[in-house]
């Protein structure tokens, strides 16, 4: 499974530069180039809790093999296609939604039956490593790789794409046979409801979505003036815009060495709260800061605090839902998660076009700072967790 997201992540890497270079070269109208982004990004609004409840009624492990050859089956045709000179915009449009179907179907299936493949004192571990390599593979490796490769030819990104695909699904179709779901007697609609009633009234849960939705909604404030910011306050370029982007994925991956001694060592709930201060001092900085370096700095931090909270999160997550729910149960947290991210990006926008481009880092440090100050008594439920038998830690 370890190899498989590393070699899925590198194709998922390639295609975040190869497709937009396709865009641009069918058109360059701003909008419609965004709107591969919005397309691929919709499946996780409009799908994401049936997928959850698919991936609570199947083979988990199939379920990954099919997601994934039918993603190849996409970006295959569509490599055949740019091979042809026949791609328009409106194409790539279907295939960005059609890969991003597969992926909730594929992501929602993964982390429901890790559970199954480790140890429950091992999760911690075995998630950031996952992590990690996701990270490294889709931040470091896949974009430069797209880019060559589309530099010799158009279409042999995606045909790339595909074989990684077919080879991430060959991967997964070798696991062990421990999906541990039986097929509900509901119809899927219950099942769904089932999943988002059981989020809404688990109070962990509630609370860690809860505050997912508050630090997205403001982090992407920021980021959707991202450039703007690096243009007029850092007075730097592509280059700098760049750096930014892979500090950060190089913060998550230091950390996820330093994660499980971490909250070994002064528990979970404290681990967190690290991470909100973490966020909030790059932020503040940001917020002033007018050198490139130091911007570079501080989102390294950004990246470390991210590395934290996202696999202690997966873990309580993974550890506190029955396995015949987690599957909706993940549906529904990354549906506040992605739901939230147009808002933010509008209210960063609206922000930076009132105040100036330091405003939405402004109003971001001052959230974070207050979410970090508060940290302690908005995580009792993880102090309670960790303090009981259900401890997946000790």
């Amino acid at each position: 499974m370890w190899l498989a997201v590393g070699i899925s992540s590198t194709g998922d890497g390639m295609f975040l530069t190869a497709f937009p270079l396709l865009a641009a070269s069918l058109t360059r109208d701003a909008f419609l180039i965004a709107g591969v982004t919005i397309a691929s990004r919709l499946p996780w609004l409009v799908f994401s809790l049936i997928a959850g409840a698919i991936a609570d009624r199947v083979d988990r492990r199939r379920l990954m093999v099919t997601a994934d050859v039918a993603r190849c089956v996409v970006v295959a045709a569509l490599g055949i296609v740019v091979l042809g000179h026949w791609a328009q915009i409106w194409l790539l449009y279907v295939c960005a939604f059609g890969l991003g179907v597969g992926e909730t179907l594929h992501t929602n299936a993964a982390q429901a039956i890790l559970p199954r493949l480790v140890e429950s004192d091992q999760l911690v571990t075995a998630n950031a490593r996952l992590t990690s390599t996701q990270v490294m593979t889709e931040n470091f490796g896949g974009p430069p790789i797209g880019a060559a490769l589309y530099s010799a030819a158009p279409s042999v990104p995606f045909l790339a794409d595909a074989v990684s695909f077919v080879a991430a699904s060959a991967l997964a179709a070798t696991l062990p046979d421990v999906h541990g779901v039986d097929r509900p007697s509901t119809r899927l609609w219950a099942d769904v409801r089932e999943g988002v009633r059981f989020t809404v009234s688990h109070r962990l849960l509630r609370r860690l979505a809860a505050l997912l939705g508050v630090l997205n909604f403001f982090y992407f404030a920021t980021e959707a003036v991202l450039i703007l910011y690096t243009l007029e306050r850092l007075h730097s370029g592509k280059a700098v815009f760049t750096a930014l982007f892979l500090a950060a994925a190089a913060g998550t991956v230091a950390t996820q060495w330093l994660v499980t001694p971490l909250q070994r060592g002064v528990g979970a709930a404290t681990t967190i709260v690290i991470a909100f201060w973490l966020w909030a001092i790059a932020l503040a900085g940001l917020s002033f800061t007018t050198s490139p370096l130091v911007a570079i700095g501080l989102f390294f931090t950004l990246g470390a605090g991210d590395g934290l909270w996202r696999v202690l999160t997966v873990t309580l997550r993974q550890t506190v839902t029955p396995n015949r729910l987690l599957g909706r149960v993940n549906s529904a947290y990354r549906m506040v998660a992605q739901g939230i991210i147009p808002l933010g990006a509008a209210f960063g926008g609206l922000t930076a076009k009132l105040l100036g481009i330091q405003g939405p880092f402004v109003i971001a440090a001052i959230v974070f700072v207050v979410i970090a100050l508060l940290g302690p008594a908005l995580l009792r439920p993880v102090r309670e967790l960790t303090g009981a038998r259900l401890d997946p830690y000790t």
